[in-house]
């Protein structure tokens, strides 16, 4: 029979073993209950192949971006690097993060390498040929589409789309970065180029531009007429008088505009095609001309972006096209032409700015443009999306923007990171709060077994919140020693143990002692 002192001895190590057994893991993310994804082998921005058995024995972090992305991919490898950063030494040798362009079309190694250094991280960033990509978002479930990645980039970034800028820097070294945004104003210089109508007009400190003459009508002194501008309803179809001066009707509205004189018949206006811009005329005496606008080269964007900007510039046409000869007070020939404005065209490939070695009209279809006078050094012009309200610092001076609109965010220094409610701003780390822009994807954690344990959609989340899931499962997965409460680790049960083998030996040993 077994004595009172076994029996207690029994019962303390059932109570050490019971709390001994891990309860069941509550992860934040969506947790998944998948076999093993494939094995594949892939090539990283330094052009090595990469397995993801290389990763054997690790969690494994996998996350799909696309270096093209403006705005979701960016955000979400920014929140990896505060992942890896925030993780805790005891964490960090036992987890492996991978990135997988699901563009690889264009992400080439090179590209991802420029990527890599342009947010400051070194994890590995892999690429392929399609037929081995599309295998691999397969395999994790993915349903990626070359159109809607196509569409969006187009959205963002693509030709005359409103997020093209042009970088303004003056004499003094001040950077402004001017967005696309056309007026009725360049519209109608546009036109009047290329159907080579003269036009007559003089510039007033209030009321902006004021067109007398165009392709050799002069409105009268008297205003028995004068030239009426017009816009294109498109919920009605209908053209309508402008409200506004000529400055300051912009894109869509100044996509289609019409000039008539005011004792003109209205009704000989044509339907504009709304997948181009014009500009249609109908003169004193009902005749009519139109001019659809065909070209878009570096003259175009330079003249929209200081048009919708407001600010007043002169750029003449000689035989050799369009040049800048002055801006606002600031022109070369106040100064003895000891300078003058250069034009710099942004690369992508370096994803820096180079002086242009041709004239603004031989630059086609240009996203980014940059003028600066001659003396500027590349490096000094600051790169595109990296706009700055006077008076302020461009994130708080702890880094630097990136993208523009709505999808512009701070590239934060190491240490420092969004703080709550703003994209726009870089604090020092103390709490990681939520982030929340852009379109969807997926962030898995993979276990040793290269099992899909836990997914983070989006970029809409919590990167404390993430950690805490990481090191959940390498606590699950036996790669740490960890003494929580409910969930010892190995160190602490195996002590448990020994106690229960010591416990029932001296129960044995009272029992025979009894006997």
């Amino acid at each position: 029979m077994m004595s009172k002192k076994s029996l207690l001895a029994l019962l303390v190590v059932s109570l050490f073993i019971t709390s001994a057994i891990p309860t069941a893991t509550a992860y934040k993310g969506y947790q998944l209950s998948r076999p093993p994804v494939e094995d594949f082998s892939l090539i990283d921005q330094n052009n090595q192949n990469v397995n993801l058995t290389d990763s054997r024995g690790d969690v494994v972090i996998v996350a799909f971006i696309f270096t093209r992305c403006p705005d979701v991919c960016p955000v979400i490898t920014q929140l990896l690097r505060s992942v890896e950063s925030g993780i805790g030494a005891d964490y960090e040798e036992h987890v492996s993060i991978v990135s997988i362009s699901v563009d690889p079309e264009h992400d080439t190694p090179e590209r991802l390498k420029q990527y890599t250094e342009l947010h400051k991280v070194n994890w590995s960033h892999l690429t392929g040929e399609l037929a081995d990509m599309e295998s691999i978002y397969t395999n994790f479930g993915l349903v990626v589409q070359k159109n809607v990645i196509e569409a969006h980039i187009g959205d963002i970034n693509g030709h005359q789309a409103e997020d093209s800028t042009v970088m303004f820097v003056n004499k003094s070294g001040v950077s402004t970065e001017l967005m696309n945004t056309p007026t009725a104003w360049s519209t109608t210089k546009f036109a009047a180029f290329e159907a080579d109508w003269e036009l007559n007009y003089s510039t007033h400190p209030e009321y902006g531009t004021l067109v007398s003459g165009i392709d050799g009508v002069e409105a009268p002194s008297d205003y028995s007429w004068w030239w009426k501008l017009m816009t294109f309803n498109t919920t009605n179809s209908s053209w309508e008088g402008s409200m506004l001066g000529v400055d300051s009707v912009t894109t869509p509205a100044s996509n289609n505009i019409a000039w008539m004189a005011s004792t003109a018949d209205e009704s000989l206006l044509p339907m504009p095609d709304l997948n181009n811009s014009s500009v249609s005329l109908v003169f004193p005496d009902n005749t009519t001309a139109f001019q659809q606008i065909n070209n878009s080269n570096g003259w175009h964007l330079t003249s929209a972006a200081f048009d919708g900007a407001g600010i007043g510039f002169s750029a003449p046409h000689s035989q050799y096209g369009h040049y800048l000869e002055s801006v606002g007070q600031e022109d070369p020939a106040a100064d003895n032409y000891s300078w003058w404005w250069e034009l710099h065209e942004w690369n992508e490939t370096s994803m820096g700015w180079q002086a242009s070695d041709v004239g603004m009209d031989s630059i086609e279809s240009p996203s980014y443009l940059a003028w600066a006078p001659n003396s500027t050094a590349d490096s000094a012009i600051p790169m595109p999306g990296a706009f700055v309200e006077d008076g302020q610092l461009e994130c708080d001076g702890n880094g630097w923007e990136m993208g523009s609109g709505a999808s512009k965010h701070c590239m934060c220094d190491s240490g420092y990171e969004w703080p709550e409610g703003t994209m726009l701003s870089c604090v020092q780390v103390d709490i990681v709060e939520e982030y929340n822009v852009g379109h969807s994807t997926t962030t898995f954690i993979l276990d040793t077994e290269r099992r899909p344990v836990v997914a983070w959609t989006g970029d809409n989340w919590n990167a404390e919140e993430f950690i805490s899931d990481v090191r959940m499962l390498v606590e699950d997965e036996g790669l740490v020693n960890t003494d929580s409460e409910g969930i010892p680790g190995f160190t602490t049960i195996a002590s448990i143990a020994a106690i229960s083998v010591a416990a029932i030996r001296i129960g044995r040993k009272q029992v025979n002692e009894s006997e």
